[in-house]
């Protein structure tokens, strides 16, 4: 008895051990239909299979940002020969479901489906994504709804800071910071999105992924459908972005009738391929990235000034940011500036200590592992490494960035990239 009381000895902390090595499925790349970049994950035991279209269609790829999403929300509203309500009828009648995603740079158009009804679904899906209609009348219901969105967005504090942040560290004119604006609305014309989706929904803007429990013959469907297209004379868009040089600024914008401040601190900083992003992003999790981070126990727990704050060191294709994200009463949003960049400071010139390195070392193994849990998570983990243009080892190379990372490392990324004087400050509210 004495022994096993021995064994677990509750005064001790228990020792930091880490794998020596993280291990998931991986992914096949096959070449079909005229050089089609078609990419095969089989991982799973559930008869479900994940089908993604990706396409280089983002919303920096139009001059009014509404086009792009446009498009791709309405791809499955009509055909030539299915209406809606028919296209929506027959995805029921399998169980399957669609969902579009717009981002940036690409969109994606998901199908969900049982593995036993693959050939029906994606018959549809292709059909869908190769002869859209686009009918006025859900052109018009997209445009009410999307309007009313953003009439409710434009008096939330939180959602005007992110435009105005991203407007500030990149510039108004900018891909990355341009957003939505009502005028936006006025312009949109069926015409311009049948133009934006000739152009940019074809066989050499895409890439294809395949998840799930994948059988011999669904590779020789998608082969069977997609040697159909024919390569259209424009592929391959790539947009010519160059990064401003911003100094910090401090803007400051009123809503009427509002109860709090949204706050956003922060600064372009670096891509995903940069050798310091996977040490940035250590340095943002220390300061805000997790519930027990410096910024989230010193503001929300000790001080109480706001009921939840984050950081977050964000990659977009060509460059990345850093920023800091809380929203504040308007009596104390002041003095929670104040202990934002105190912390600021404070990782720059002070060593991490041990016990807390271990805990946000836990904390991101155990974050790093729930992007392999499952073949769907996993997919997307892939679908990130092909639209970003990296290595299949990135994973495994973070996996050792967090196993070596030293209190010295990050003391010299933080003075490299953190310096409290450099930050864009954002404050929106009453």
């Amino acid at each position: 008895m004495n022994k096993f009381m021995n064994m677990l000895n509750r005064r001790s902390q228990p020792t930091f051990k880490t794998s020596e090595k993280i291990t998931f499925k991986e992914i096949q790349k096959l070449l079909l239909a005229d050089s089609v970049p078609v990419y095969i994950l089989n991982s799973g035991d559930q008869d479900i299979l994940k089908l993604d279209f990706v396409f280089n269609a983002g919303n920096i790829y139009h001059e009014n940002p509404l086009i792009p999403e446009i498009t791709n929300a309405l791809i499955d509203k009509g055909t030539k020969l299915l209406s809606s309500e028919k296209i929506s009828e027959s995805f029921d009648f399998y169980g399957a479901y669609l969902e579009t995603e717009t981002g940036k740079h690409s969109v994606s158009v998901t199908l969900y489906t049982l593995n036993k009804y693959f050939k029906e679904t994606f018959q549809l899906l292709f059909e869908i994504l190769f002869d859209a209609f686009f009918p006025q009348r859900e052109i018009d219901i997209f445009l009410r709804n999307k309007y009313q969105s953003f009439l409710i967005n434009q008096q939330k504090t939180d959602a005007v800071s992110s435009d105005l942040f991203a407007e500030s560290i990149f510039g108004k004119k900018h891909p990355y910071g341009i957003s939505v604006k009502e005028t936006d609305f006025k312009k949109v014309e069926r015409k311009q999105i049948l133009k934006f989706y000739h152009e940019f929904y074809n066989i050499g803007n895409m890439f294809v992924m395949l998840s799930g429990k994948v059988k011999e013959e669904h590779p020789d469907i998608l082969k069977l459908f997609l040697n159909r297209l024919k390569r259209s004379e424009t592929n391959q868009f790539k947009k010519n972005i160059q990064i401003p040089d911003k100094k910090a600024l401090k803007i400051f914008h009123k809503i009427e009738n509002t109860v709090q401040v949204s706050i956003k601190v922060g600064k372009i900083t670096i891509k995903k391929l940069h050798p310091d992003f996977f040490n940035l992003n250590i340095c943002s999790v220390i300061l805000g990235g997790y519930f027990g981070s410096r910024l989230m126990t010193n503001i929300r727990e000790d001080k109480g000034y706001t009921y939840g704050i984050y950081a977050g060191n964000v990659s977009l294709l060509e460059s990345g940011f850093f920023v800091i994200s809380a929203d504040s009463s308007k009596d104390v949003y002041q003095k929670a500036l104040v202990e934002i960049y105190k912390e600021l400071k404070k990782i720059r010139t002070v060593l991490v200590g041990k016990d807390e390195l271990i805990r946000v070392k836990r904390w991101l193994f155990g974050n790093l592992i729930k992007i392999f849990d499952g073949p769907l998570a996993l997919s997307e983990a892939y679908k990130s490494i092909i639209t970003y243009n990296l290595t299949k080892d990135y994973f495994y190379r973070y996996f050792e960035a967090i196993k070596t990372i030293t209190p010295e490392i990050i003391l010299k990324t933080a003075q490299r990239y953190l310096h409290e004087d450099t930050m864009t400050e954002v404050t929106v509210g009453a």
